[in-house]
Formats: structure tokens, sequence, C-alpha cells
């Protein structure tokens, strides 16, 4: 249990993932508050905005680690074995984004009555951010990365919905029956390819 104990600690001392879950949960609590004040029910309309946050809150997660390579190599000589600890980190960002993601979503659906959508919501905007932790091992970029994420998220994929949305990652967000599996695909994919690249490439 030590991987995941320091894996925990490095992501919960990390200054710019609180900032990022405070400002993600602030803005769903103001969307919330606007869609009610103009009489519309928001269901899960601000998650739809907030999973922006889960996709900075993931490569920051991920590809902090890398900034200037010395964290990454000190990580790697205390626990050499590099599967397992993906693996650790896989699974301490799960623990860490789940919370986080049911207060988001519950923000976004309870005041509108959807209270029964938060489960799904829930998992989507964990999968979000694992999906872009992914991306950020990949990359080891955190700024990169991000710009990856949200262009791929706000401009690619609202472009290709009309052909391919039932195969897109952000789908779940609309349609959570239908976009569910394509979630979780892109999602597991993304986290087989990045563990194979944290495990043959140089820190």
């Amino acid at each position: 249990m030590t991987a995941p104990r320091a894996e925990l600690r490095k992501l919960l001392t990390l200054p710019s993932l609180a900032l990022t879950a405070l400002l993600t949960l602030a803005g769903t609590a103001l969307l919330a508050y606007a869609y009610a004040a103009a009489g519309q029910r928001s269901g899960l309309g601000p998650v739809g905005y907030a999973q922006a946050g889960f996709l900075v809150f993931g490569a920051l997660a991920a590809a902090s680690e890398h900034q200037g390579g010395d964290q990454i190599r000190t990580t790697l000589l205390a626990m050499p074995r590099r599967l397992p600890l993906y693996g650790a980190k896989t699974l301490t960002l799960t623990v860490v984004a789940l919370p986080f993601a049911a207060a988001v979503a519950a923000t976004s659906a309870v005041p509108a009555g959807e209270a029964g959508r938060v489960p799904a919501a829930t998992a989507y905007l964990t999968l979000t951010a694992l999906l872009a932790a992914a991306a950020g091992t990949l990359v080891r970029r955190a700024e990169a990365a991000v710009v990856l994420l949200l262009a791929g998220y706000f401009v690619a994929f609202p472009l290709l919905r009309d052909r391919w949305g039932a195969a897109l990652p952000d789908t779940a967000a609309l349609d959570p029956p239908r976009g569910a599996v394509a979630c979780l695909v892109w999602t597991v994919g993304a986290v087989l390819v990045a563990g194979a690249a944290f495990h043959r490439r140089d820190p």
C-alpha cells in the first residue's frame, strides 16, 4: 500500500488540483443558479461545462510530475516497478476524482429535481478525469495536454457529432445511456496506451 499512499499524498497536496476542483464546483453552482433564475431546468446542463474542469484536473494530476523531469525520476527511484506504479496512480486518481465528480454532479442535477441522474454523471466525470490523465501521461506537459483535450472536447467533437456522435467520449455528457460504452472504451483504451508508454519510455 506504499505506492497508493504516496500517490494520494501527492494529489492531495498539489495546489493546482485543489484550485481546479474549487473553481469547477463554484462554476457549476453558478451555472445551476443561472438556469434556475432563468426558469429553466438545468438537469445535467452544467456538466457539459464542468467537464472542462475534469479535463484540466486529470491532465494536471498526471503531467505535473513530469514537468522538468525531477519529480518523476525521484518517484521511479523509490518505486522502480513502473506498471504497478502506474496502476497506483490510476487508482489514486479515481479515489480522488470520484467524490469531486459526485459533488459536481449533485450540484448540477439535484436543484433541478433530477437526483437520479447523479450516479451516471458522477461516473462520466470520473472517467473524463482518467482519460485526461492518460493524455497527460502521454504528452507529459500539462499545458499541451490541456490545450489538446479542450480543443477536442469543445471544438473537434462538436463538429464531428452529427456523423460520429455515438462513438465520441463526450457523448455520455449529453446522452448517458447511449454514450456510456463509448466513454468507457475511450477511457480504458487511453489508460492502457498511457500505461504502456509509461512502462517503456524514459522519464
